[in-house]
């Protein structure tokens, strides 16, 4: 349902799911090159919205999606009166680049249908950068993105995430040269294999184009 000119829409509704989701899979059919990045993180405050700000840049017809969990009934916007605030996080995604930014407001037990109808509104799109933990649950991403502070503090529902990353980002300029006194996490993700970048994203500083070139290689990779 529409209400007061904000994109509401009330997922309940099977009907409207069930549209919106057959929207979404066609759209999806005929674009099987849609790229679907993923930027999560070992806690709140760790810098997700400036790390999507920092790759769409740089990424060309590129969406995003941002997550915020709610006790409320979910609520999927993509109204500028509600996007382009000044200092919300959309607006910063926005400002970066985004083409279509929208915001899902919800619990978890509904993030699924809000996902469906927020990725049918990125049609004709390159991709999305999509912000949080939750959507990995339920979308397929063509790369994760982990971000984590060099004191490796990790809330217990970010792990799983951080052992599924392709990437890590550590939110720090200060990358040492000997790798191996590492706290336990960081460490235990290096002999995994993962890709690690040492950023201090308040600043935008350190291997953000490693990062970059990283990210482009890895799509092109996983896309052929």
């Amino acid at each position: 349902m529409v209400s007061n000119n904000k994109i509401h829409y009330d997922i309940s509704s099977t009907d409207l799911y069930g549209t919106l989701k057959n929207m979404y899979s066609l759209s999806m059919s005929f674009n099987k090159h849609f790229q679907i990045i993923s930027v999560t993180g070992a806690h709140s405050s760790v810098g997700k919205t400036t790390l999507c700000s920092i790759l769409l840049k740089n990424l060309d017809s590129f969406g995003a999606i941002k997550f915020t969990k709610t006790d409320l009934f979910m609520s999927v916007s993509d109204n500028p009166e509600t996007i382009l605030v000044k200092g919300k996080d959309t607006a910063i995604m926005s400002e970066a680049g985004a083409q279509k930014v929208v915001w899902i407001q919800g619990p978890y037990d509904s993030l699924e249908e809000g996902l469906d109808i927020a990725l049918s509104k990125m049609q004709g799109l390159k991709g999305v950068v999509v912000e949080g933990n939750s959507p990995v649950d339920f979308i397929n991403p063509h790369l994760i993105i982990f971000i984590m502070g060099p004191a490796g503090q990790m809330k217990e529902s970010a792990k799983k995430v951080s052992e599924i990353a392709d990437i890590i980002v550590i939110n720090s300029g200060n990358k040492p040269e000997d790798l191996n006194p590492l706290v336990s996490d960081i460490q235990s993700l290096h002999e995994a294999g993962k890709e690690i970048f040492w950023i201090d994203l308040l600043h935008s500083v350190g291997e953000i184009d490693k990062l970059r070139s990283c990210v482009e290689k890895m799509l092109i990779k996983k896309l052929n």
